[in-house]
């Protein structure tokens, strides 16, 4: 059985707060973070097919096939549901990869929801987390993107005040920064602690919708340990800071996002970032207002 095509698409994401606070005895670390969905997006087009799995990509250093972790959420949910129904995935890539943005972890957020709609599947919400979280840490919050806080390996979510509107000035400087890489620089160890103070800071600005006090209140742990280490996410940093503008490594990097209060400075800080750092850097405003969620359209 073949059909129309299904487009969905799959937001990124912003740390806002990020902390690593120890190492669990099952070797993943634990993780207090406060997640903000932003507009920028990948398209995933879904084509229904009688039977099999097909993932293909539009990027040259993004795999498809068995590879791609889209192919894995849509195996794993069809194991799981016992379906032998199949599809044909294109993912347009529009978020960078292995940049602290979470793009992976959303287009396997944005399948598995997809698919239980085409597939007829009517698995519940808490199903699909539970599945969200065999595939990544991240997975589950792309689920329902929201301003939220995540604990744990990052599976434990709880809703928070929504962020005030603001504009993030992205910019990736051209080399990929893995997960398990930064993970491994922070070197970790020994048992939990209690997470920074900036998380209290933080969460009173999100109940006061005070972007000032939110700008104020950014931490990343990873900033910490990657910025004396790499040259260039350390002057992506100076660059906001030397215009006024709070700046805050993405996830584990290497992206790093300025805010702005308004789009005309968005645009502003955007030029100048053009102008500044050489043209295979990645520059991009997102936002966080509006419809992000991941909908399907036809």
């Amino acid at each position: 059985m073949t059909g129309n095509e299904t487009t969905v698409l799959s937001p990124c994401k912003l740390n806002l707060f990020l902390d690593v606070t120890g190492r669990r005895p099952d070797g993943y670390h634990e993780v207090v973070t406060v997640i903000e969905p932003l507009d920028l997006a990948d398209r995933l087009h879904f084509r229904p097919r009688r039977k099999g799995i097909s993932v293909t990509t539009d990027h040259p250093d993004i795999p498809g096939g068995k590879e791609n972790i889209v192919f894995r959420a849509a195996r794993l949910l069809a194991e799981t549901a016992g379906t032998e129904r199949g599809v044909s995935i294109r993912i347009e890539k529009n978020v960078p990869a292995a940049a602290g943005l979470g793009g992976g972890s959303a287009d396997a957020a944005a399948a598995l929801t997809a698919l239980n709609g085409l597939w007829e599947l009517g698995l519940p919400l808490p199903d699909l987390f539970a599945l969200a979280g065999r595939l990544g840490s991240d997975v589950p919050f792309f689920l329902n993107p929201r301003t939220s806080l995540w604990r744990g390996r990052g599976e434990r979510g709880e809703p928070l005040p929504p962020a005030p509107p603001f504009f993030a000035v992205l910019i990736n400087p051209a080399f990929p920064l893995s997960t398990r890489r930064a993970y491994g620089e922070l070197g970790i160890s020994g048992p939990t602690r209690p997470p920074h103070r900036k998380l209290e800071e933080l969460v009173a600005a999100l109940e006061r919708a005070d972007l000032g006090a939110l700008e104020g209140s950014l931490y990343n742990r990873f900033q910490e340990i990657l910025a004396p280490r790499y040259p260039r996410i350390r002057q992506l940093l100076e660059f906001f800071r030397g215009r006024g503008a709070a700046a805050l490594l993405s996830g584990s990097g290497p992206t790093v996002a300025g805010l702005a209060a308004t789009g005309e400075r968005a645009g502003e800080l955007a030029a100048a970032a053009r102008a500044d750092f050489p043209k295979n850097y990645r520059v991009v405003v997102a936002s966080n207002r509006g419809e992000i969620l991941p909908r399907p359209s036809r």
